[in-house]
């Protein structure tokens, strides 16, 4: 009370009004600066002699390296507690959109299944709750304890429990999340270091997604965090997280410039840092997905996969900058921003996947200026209200425009109004990015972005996922196939189901495992992703194809991440996508002309509509594709149509049917836990001769593959 009188500049002749209580008062000012310029373990503690000296000063060493070792552990508590977070918050979009799906393809639609995936939307919901927390007890506990449910929860999602349960562990993460953010923020700017709370959590946040995105790049895009073998690590990251929130519960946070706090409206607080739901739809969709990125603009996954977490980084190690500065920067950064979006939906090449980069610092530098706001001002409501409903915000705005995002593609022939929305809500994102940005500069005045005394920390820190990045380009394999060089091939039409199996768990092992048991030679993939959030983001296709060892070819049939896909042990020569004619979902098939032992095989891959009349339209295209291309010619895939059907009859006029020739077993394929029906097919031109024909058990997809064994005479 008296040292905050002292800061007022208030008088000593009104306040005391006798000598003694002056000296009083100056005497505890110059004891409590001269405490506050020791280093903590030094704080109450007697000196002690030592030989050769009156007394012993703590070395600057000493101090610098107690410092460094204590921004570390006020550091790793929110890189750890926002690692498992964005880790948990990609699967659940995932089981969110699994259950939509599901809801909408019933037949009537399953109103209970959309009301079950309204409710899952309430863990967003959980920052809103922090303000009635805080009557009962106090920031730091809330704090503390959201932190060790998100800690567990995440643990939770190793565990190889059922989707329901792992739903409820995604659920229960992100919701810790929401009380934790908020109750961070408070817990340290009521320490009257706001810069500290804003300097961590924000280093914290980009230091966890450059991590995630490197962990990502190990996996060839899938999140090996998310495998079972990864328990153990995840336990021991969880117990490190718990350790030092403990630790971030203790004052003495990491010391850090004089800030002004200055007033400001509560609201504008809200909406300022609301920006971050578009940095969130921004990253998962575009900016921090390596493959993404690759397959639009077309250019090597393995140098992004490099890159993006350098600029992540790079974002987070310019130093601070004026606010009076940073209005033009603000300004320059987020039409930075905007061109990308831009370049991303149409333009290819390297000069387009450039400006992503730049576009990704300059994402890093809204993040800061966004939550260097929140900490420079003083609000009418609390500081947790604040962040907690811009937290609110920020969830729901991210979840609504890849809502928009996927309608544009997945549902479309359900919705009509979706049709063609692709660029909308990246535009939408960047916009409200921008305006956030920018006001958070306008509003900023003097108030400089956020930096911390011990940088080499954070930089050593930030050297992390970049060596993890280098080290998943080494590892890295070459396609090297060695095809039989006689004797007959295997051909196999594989409908992926987007790599969800019948558990609704995204599993590209199981898939792995029954390829490479059926050993084909050339393979059709249907319903391939390649990198959209309902499939966790995952490049099925790459991962695929390194695993197994084989040269790939993509057609996407939407956008650049869903579509059909061709695998072959041969060399595949050249490849072109066709886009079929589509009144519902969009369709595709992809021709590829490969080398197989000196001779050029034409091979399609398809997927045919659910539409009968959609359907045949279809086929007037495929099969007009198909008596152009040269013998001998295979066509395989998902034709959503019976052996009996007029459509497999067209087919049939001028193909054989493979199952047909020389299948045994009943020849269904659908759906895979209990087949019934067969709707995958491989044809073969009258130049080849079938051997054999089998469906493979499995319940990676909800279809089955179909294997033809085959001869092609020679030309």
């Amino acid at each position: 009370m008296l040292r905050r009188d002292l800061e007022s500049g208030g008088s000593f002749d009104r306040r005391f009004s006798t000598r003694s209580e002056r000296n009083l008062v100056l005497f505890r000012a110059s004891y409590d600066a001269i405490i506050q310029a020791m280093p903590r373990s030094d704080v109450g503690k007697p000196r002690r002699r030592e030989r050769g000296t009156m007394t012993s000063q703590p070395s600057v060493g000493t101090s610098a390296s107690h410092t460094a070792l204590r921004t570390l552990a006020f550091l790793l508590a929110p890189l750890l507690i926002s690692l498992f977070f964005l880790e948990a918050l990609r699967l659940y979009y995932g089981q969110v959109y699994l259950i939509v799906w599901a809801a909408l393809f019933s037949e009537p639609i399953d109103l209970a299944g959309l009301m079950v995936a309204l409710l899952m939307l309430t863990c967003f919901l959980a920052a809103a709750l922090v303000p009635l927390l805080h009557r009962v007890t106090t920031v730091r506990k809330i704090a503390l304890a959201s932190a060790i449910g998100a800690a567990v929860g995440r643990s939770f999602l190793n565990v190889g429990l059922p989707f329901e349960a792992e739903v409820v562990a995604s659920y229960l993460t992100i919701a810790f999340y929401g009380l934790f953010l908020p109750s961070y923020l408070e817990a340290h700017h009521q320490t009257e270091r706001p810069r500290v709370s804003n300097g961590l959590l924000v280093t914290g946040f980009v230091l966890a997604m450059a991590c995630d995105m490197a962990v990502r790049a190990l996996g060839t895009t899938v999140d090996l965090s998310l495998r079972p073998e990864w328990l153990p690590v995840q336990l021991a990251l969880a117990v490190l997280a718990i350790v030092t929130a403990f630790a971030s519960r203790a004052r003495g946070a990491p010391s850090s410039d004089k800030m002004d706090i200055k007033p400001s409206s509560s609201w504008a607080g809200v909406l300022i840092l609301s920006g971050f739901g578009a940095v969130l739809f921004l990253e998962y969709n575009l900016f921090a997905h390596a493959n993404t990125i690759s397959r639009s603009v077309l250019v090597d996954y393995d140098l992004l996969a490099i890159l993006i977490p350098f600029a992540t980084v790079i974002g987070l190690l310019i130093p601070r900058v004026r606010a009076l500065r940073g209005l033009p920067a603000a300004i320059v950064q987020n039409v930075l921003i905007l061109f990308s979006v831009a370049s991303f939906l149409w333009v290819d090449g390297w000069p387009s996947a450039v400006l992503i980069l730049v576009a990704q610092v300059c994402v890093m530098l809204d993040l800061r200026l966004l939550f260097g706001f929140v900490a420079s001002r003083s609000f009418k409501w609390r500081t947790s209200t604040v962040a907690g409903l811009a937290l609110v915000l920020s969830l729901l705005l991210a979840f609504a425009l890849l809502l928009v995002y996927t309608f544009s593609f997945a549902y479309a022939y359900t919705l009509d109004v979706f049709r063609g929305t692709e660029p909308v809500p990246f535009s939408v994102a960047a916009v409200i990015l921008g305006l956030a940005s920018i006001s958070a500069a306008w509003k900023a005045h003097q108030v400089e972005i956020t930096t911390l005394h011990t940088p080499w920390v954070k930089e050593s820190l930030a050297a992390l996922p970049i060596i993890l990045a280098l080290v998943a380009f080494g590892l890295q394999p070459t396609i090297t196939p060695q095809p039989a060089e006689e004797g007959p091939i295997r051909v196999m039409s594989y409908n992926l189901h987007q790599a969800f199996g019948i558990d609704n768990k995204l599993d590209l092992e199981e898939i792995f495992d029954t390829i490479r048991q059926a050993d084909p030679d050339i393979i059709g993939f249907q319903e391939a992703d390649a990198g959209r959030v309902p499939s966790l983001s995952v490049d099925e296709v790459l991962w695929l194809s390194r695993r197994l060892n084989m040269y790939s070819a993509y057609g996407p049939s939407w956008g650049s991440t869903y579509g059909v896909a061709v695998l072959s042990k041969y060399p595949i020569l050249e490849h072109r996508r066709y886009l079929l004619t589509s009144e519902e979902q969009q369709r595709a098939g992809l021709q590829a002309r490969i080398d197989v032992r000196g001779q050029d095989l034409s091979f399609f891959s398809l997927h045919l509509g659910l539409n009968v009349a959609e359907r045949d339209r279809q086929l007037d295209e495929v099969l007009a594709y198909a008596a152009q291309a040269p013998r001998p010619k295979v066509l395989v895939g998902d034709f959503n149509a019976n052996p009996d059907s007029h459509e497999i009859g067209r087919v049939m006029a001028q193909f054989g049917n493979a199952f047909a020739l020389a299948g045994t077993g009943s020849g269904y394929t659908s759906p895979a836990d209990a087949p019934q029906q067969t709707i995958d097919y491989v044809f073969v031109s009258p130049d080849i001769e079938v051997l054999s024909a089998e469906v493979i058990p499995s319940l990676g997809s909800d279809h089955l593959p179909v294997v033809a064994q085959m001869e092609i005479e020679s030309q």
